[in-house]
């Protein structure tokens, strides 16, 4: 009966010990992990000997290259990564905008509702709210349109697999 025991222990830990961990690519700004990809994600990315994007399902990761589909895309090839659709941190453009857009519109009929409904007066625009309104609603438009959802690959900005 110990035999037993102490061969199931041996067996066991032997399992454990050989787990390795999952590959992965991942996105690094200077020292810090933006996000990760791992096998079976999709991932749309841009090469540099490329004018498009490409878009697929990672089917394979090694230290020096991934596969999607057919394709094979070396890490010194990518030029930008698209992250629109990944969980991410640091500032987020587009919806601070939309914020933005809502406070402004919200800011402004709200000025509207309280001098016409709770004050009983008939609406003139103040020219503060107006001007504060159209400032937020400006701004916020202004950051729908600049994009941080790129990833583009520079001096700090790298991918590298790891899990190896």
């Amino acid at each position: 009966m110990d035999c037993k025991n102490v061969i199931l222990f041996c067996f066991l830990s032997a399992g454990i010990f050989s787990v390795e961990a999952q590959q992965r690519l991942v996105m690094l700004k200077g020292n810090k992990i933006i996000t990760s990809f791992y096998e079976g994600d999709y991932i749309r990315f841009k090469r540099k000997d490329r004018d498009h994007f490409t878009v697929g399902l990672i089917g394979g990761l090694t230290l020096d290259y991934f596969r999607t589909g057919q394709d094979t895309t070396y890490l010194y090839q990518l030029e930008k990564v698209d992250l629109s659709e990944r969980e991410k941190g640091g500032f987020q453009t587009r919806q601070i905008g939309a914020m933005l857009i809502v406070s402004g519109v919200v800011l402004f009929l709200g000025d509207m509702v309280n001098e016409t409904l709770v004050n009983d007066r008939p609406y003139t625009v103040d020219n503060g709210v107006l001007a504060v309104s159209v400032a937020m609603v400006g701004t916020g438009a202004l950051m729908q349109f600049l994009n941080n959802d790129n990833f583009v690959f520079g001096r700090r900005k790298k991918a590298v697999v790891m899990g190896w």
